[in-house]
């Protein structure tokens, strides 16, 4: 009898010990630009198109050959490139994928980016959304392979706090599909904040988890629900998600956080969470666009320097152009642009790695964590800010 106890003590902590190493592995790949399922870009197959809600509608892609498809880490997405015409400036746009890890398709669900309401400049839709939504069954498009480090990190076991906003839910919707597959038993809350039913993307799938699994909890937030929405059945709470609702619904304990919203949204909830205490450690974000959270963290000039330097003054080598830094600014690629330069720029987010410029002279900070690696001795302009006077080559 004690050698079988022996036994199976010993069975399941190899099992143990052969999780944590995959989950290591894993990781440890999602992090790094140089195991990436694929070089460059290949062509993906569009096999499926599903309308999800007003002006969002899911994409499949499959390998045109009918092959498996790299894995990626819940949360990643890929990259996507459009032909332009001749003369014109790239057009590259990352979106995130939105099922769990399968070996025969990617899903991306993708929102039509609509021009302003009051549109007297005649701003045009989305120019990447539109053509996404323009797509056809056997269409094909081509990506880079799937990359970013908002990911559901395999190595942290901690309860989770799920929070999404608008077509945020993307990546939050890989995690959540990956734990209701793998019966994860972690206590899991998940929130999601959207105006109503109509814009109310990945619905029946996202109620389907939480009906199945006891383990998963759901809060859903209309900020302007229509007449006939029920509260209590489309949705849990009338109004926009905030730090109270959280604290409110989430009970004491230890949580791993991962968000990703609007950038105004963002910024609020993750000051909320820091100044209720929660870890900077267990806080990961990903923000739309180029919005930066926490920027009172950003640097500040010192009494000693303020006079000399700061604000920095920013210089291109190729165009002996310059600026003083202006604290307004989001990323330093909104300054090069207020210059009139005509700097590559792709998603604006730190994901695609079109903006790398090289620093020549100086140092800077990012604003965000980038999906995309620089090379040495560039920045990406769209999430930096600079720490000194600086001197760039585009």
């Amino acid at each position: 009898m004690r050698l079988r106890q022996r036994q199976r003590n010993y069975a399941h902590e190899r099992q143990a010990f052969l999780r944590e190493v995959d989950a290591t592995a894993r990781a440890a790949r999602a992090d790094r630009q140089d195991f990436l399922g694929w070089s460059g870009t290949r062509d993906l197959r569009v096999s499926a198109l599903v309308d999800e809600a007003r002006h969002v509608k899911s994409i499949y892609l499959t390998d045109p050959d009918g092959g498996s498809l790299p894995r990626f880490e819940p949360g990643q997405y890929i990259t996507c490139h459009f032909e332009t015409a001749a003369g014109e400036k790239p057009l590259v746009r990352c979106y995130s994928l939105s099922d769990r890890p399968r070996d025969e398709y990617y899903r991306l669900t993708i929102k039509l980016l609509e021009p302003p309401s009051s549109n007297e400049s005649q701003v045009p839709a989305g120019r990447a959304s539109s053509r996404m939504h323009a797509l056809a069954i056997g269409d094909r498009l081509a990506a880079s392979a799937p990359r970013g480090g908002f990911f559901l990190d395999p190595r942290r076991q901690l309860p989770l706090v799920l929070v999404a906003g608008g077509i945020g839910v993307t990546p939050l919707a890989s995690m959540l599909a990956e734990l209701a597959e793998t019966n994860d038993s972690r206590d899991v809350y998940f929130f999601y904040g959207v105006r109503n039913s109509c814009e109310h993307p990945l619905r029946e799938q996202i109620e389907e988890f939480a009906a199945e699994h006891a383990n998963i909890r759901m809060c859903v937030a209309y900020s302007q629900p229509l007449p006939d929405d029920r509260e209590g059945g489309d949705y849990q709470l009338r109004g926009r998600l905030s730090i109270e609702t959280i604290h409110r619904v989430v009970p004491a304990g230890q949580f791993d956080y991962y968000l990703c919203g609007p950038g105004e949204m963002m910024e609020q909830l993750v000051e909320g969470l820091l100044a209720s205490g929660v870890p900077e450690e267990r806080i990961l974000y990903e923000a739309f666009g180029p919005a930066s959270i926490r920027r009172a963290a950003l640097p500040q000039a010192s009494p000693a320097t303020a006079a000399a330097d700061w604000p920095p003054i920013v210089r291109l080598a190729s165009s002996s152009q310059q600026a003083s830094w202006d604290d307004d600014c989001e990323s330093l690629l909104e300054l090069i642009e207020g210059l009139g330069v005509d700097i590559d720029s792709g998603c604006r987010a730190g994901s695609c790695g079109m903006c790398a410029a090289r620093v020549l002279e100086g140092n800077v900070i990012t604003v965000k964590q980038a999906g995309a690696a620089a090379p040495d001795g560039y920045c990406l302009a769209c999430i930096s800010v600079p720490t000194s006077p600086l001197v760039l080559e585009l």
